[in-house]
């Protein structure tokens, strides 16, 4: 368990110090949570609060008399900057100086030798700007006839266009007139087939029907042959019973 033991002043403004250290500005929740991990004491947060307050004010005298050496060491650098800034500028400014001048020099002086050759450059504007307007007039007139055979060649191309339309068009018709063709001759295969096939079955039909027929009428004759045969027997043996009674009646007569 933990210990109850008051913490003296003293510890809680080195703890403040330690906290500072790892980059953590001391209050009453670390610093309890401080003393808890190092050896479990614990104080009332009055204890905390008073002592962090007596710590803050020796924080802001050492942070002021950090701040008073800090500046006791940079303000002699700042004032030797601070003077060679100012010089360099000097320095820049009448080199700046100079040069504007020697810049208004010159350029009076190729103002007064311009007035000079102003008439020369004249002539040489001029011809420079009938060239540019002759060779301006050539070029409008290329692109007026270039124009003009854009035109044309438009017009022909919407002309090859319509030409196209109507040849796809009819491409379109052939083939679906083509297509039509083919299903009506696939039809007329299938057809044509099925007639084939009933032919083919009735003239197995036929066949069999003559078959049939010819064996019916050999059947028939062959009956009408044995009929006729039995129809003779039948004549011969009545005519021969005849002779016999014929014979008879003779014998009886003598």
């Amino acid at each position: 368990m933990a210990r109850k033991a008051n913490i003296a002043r003293e510890e809680i403004h080195q703890a403040c110090w330690d906290l500072l250290e790892k980059n953590s500005f001391p209050n009453i929740p670390r610093l309890a949570d401080y003393f808890l991990q190092k050896d479990g004491r614990r104080c009332s947060n009055t204890t905390f609060l008073n002592a962090i307050t007596e710590w803050e004010e020796t924080y802001k005298e050492h942070q002021q008399n950090e701040l008073s050496e800090l500046n006791d060491v940079l303000l002699p650098v700042f004032k030797r900057f601070s003077r060679e800034v100012t010089q360099n500028i000097g320095q820049l400014l009448d080199e700046k100086s100079s040069e504007i001048e020697q810049h208004q020099i010159r350029k009076q002086e190729a103002t007064q030798s311009g007035y000079l050759s102003l008439s020369s450059a004249l002539v040489e504007l001029q011809d420079a700007y009938d060239a540019l307007a002759s060779k301006h007039q050539k070029l409008s007139s290329e692109a007026e006839t270039l124009k003009q055979k854009s035109a044309l060649n438009e017009q022909r191309y919407q002309e090859v266009m319509a030409q196209n339309a109507v040849l796809n068009s009819q491409i379109k018709q052939a083939q679906k007139d083509n297509t039509e063709l083919r299903i009506n001759l696939a039809q007329k295969e299938v057809d044509l087939a099925k007639q084939d096939n009933r032919l083919s079955q009735l003239s197995q039909e036929n066949q069999k029907l003559i078959e049939a027929q010819q064996e019916s009428k050999n059947a028939k004759a062959k009956d009408e042959a044995q009929q006729w045969q039995m129809m003779a027997k039948k004549l011969d043996e009545l005519t021969n019973s005849m002779k016999t009674m014929q014979r008879k009646d003779r014998g009886s007569k003598q």
